[in-house]
């Protein structure tokens, strides 16, 4: 979710991670580190590949989307921007609108003029708009175990008096591991006051609450082609966001009413050490919004970054506990997770030999199950795999 992608019929301005353990009668279990891992044409966007460190920042290229003025947002064309679903695909947005440059910087919590308090956020994603100077932010929490958790953002485009914006409850927006095929649905819900005149009534502040669901699928993978940065290899994902708003209007709604429910699709493009290096936003509508849209609200393409190459390293296993059920023929392996761990690999051994390890499974978990008779001996190790 993008805080400039929120929308909401109400206003034109709400537009978006080695210890061994010797256990039971000659069960084993080892701890160890290997080398990375991943299918070769693919690749697998992890926590460390987003923004979350004091200092960083990146930079995009976008069409006017005018959330600080009155003047009409710049619808866009995307026909030769979206292309497939599926793999090995290639994704060119070299050349595209410069309408506005937005500067994506990561600083405290604490630079954002607001007293109000965002949840367990460690970082935040302030925007500057180059066209006025003008900013906003979003506040977050990134961590190799969950992923991105936003809490919140800072809008003046959304309420003036009251821009400091928290959510109900934290939008784990992007999971700590992201690959070809995932698919995710997160929701929220956040208020704040819609302030208007009407004709015939005069200046209204009506309390609003946005009820947000969004349903992520990695739908395709492949080749994007950025301007000044070349190209990488990436991930497509499709989500669609819906929102549900309501309403009070004090001494004439009090409860509240259901005013709309609003659709808009998002494309994003992750890429290693990159972060969302594109991202194209369908124009709102009341029904979902098609695949294959044409229209745009918004296309953005990053240009300039000092993300850098993530020097952390897969982690060896701690934590290694083996169990036998009460029938002594099956044995439970668990472990707590590792930072900057993908998957693991289980492998057993009956002698130790060097050659004679086997692999019993492969996973995302922390656990694993082998159907063994207690009577056996039988030695365990866990591989962590970047």
């Amino acid at each position: 979710m993008r805080i400039d992608m929120i929308n909401s019929i109400l206003t034109e301005t709400i537009t978006k991670r080695l210890a061994m353990r010797w256990l039971a009668a000659c069960v084993t279990a080892l701890g160890i580190l290997c080398a990375p891992s991943e299918p070769l044409g693919q690749v697998t966007i992890t926590a460390k590949d987003m923004f979350s460190k004091e200092g960083q920042y990146y930079k995009v290229h976008s069409n006017f989307i005018g959330h600080f003025s009155e003047a009409a947002r710049e619808e866009v064309d995307v026909s030769d921007y979206i292309g497939e679903a599926g793999a090995d695909q290639v994704w060119d947005f070299r050349e595209g609108p410069e309408d506005e440059m937005i500067q994506f910087d990561y600083v405290k919590p604490s630079a954002i003029d607001t007293d109000v308090e965002f949840g367990e956020a460690t970082i935040a994603e302030r925007a500057t708009f180059d066209s006025s100077g003008k900013q906003k932010s979003m506040f977050l929490n990134v961590s190799a175990a969950r992923g991105r958790d936003v809490y919140g953002f800072h809008d003046a485009s959304i309420d003036e008096e009251d821009p400091a914006i928290p959510f109900s409850a934290r939008l784990n927006d992007f999971p700590a591991v992201i690959k070809f095929g995932d698919s995710w649905v997160v929701n929220t819900t956040f208020e704040f006051v819609t302030r208007q005149s009407m004709f015939g009534v005069g200046d209204i502040e009506a309390p609003t609450k946005l009820v947000y669901q969004s349903e992520m699928v990695v739908d395709g993978h492949g080749i994007v082609i950025l301007p000044e940065l070349g190209f990488h290899d990436c991930l497509r994902i499709n989500e669609l966001v819906q929102y549900d708003t309501f309403i009070k209007i004090p001494g004439l709604v009090e409860d509240w009413q259901k005013a709309s429910t609003d659709f808009i699709r998002n494309y994003y493009w992750l890429s290693k050490d990159m972060g969302i290096v594109a991202q194209i936003s369908s124009v709102q509508d009341t029904v979902p919004i098609p695949d294959d849209f044409s229209t745009a609200s918004a296309l953005w393409r990053q240009f300039e970054n000092n993300h850098g190459e993530s020097n952390e390293t897969a982690q060896p296993v701690e934590g290694l506990e083996i169990s036998l059920d009460t029938k002594g023929n099956r044995v439970l392996l668990s472990w707590k997770k590792a930072e900057n761990t993908l998957e693991y690999l289980v492998q057993f051994s009956d002698s130790l030999a060097s050659n004679s390890w086997r692999d019993l499974k492969t996973t995302s978990g922390n656990f694993a199950l082998d159907a063994i008779s207690s009577k056996n001996a039988r030695f365990y190790r866990i591989v962590s795999l970047e």
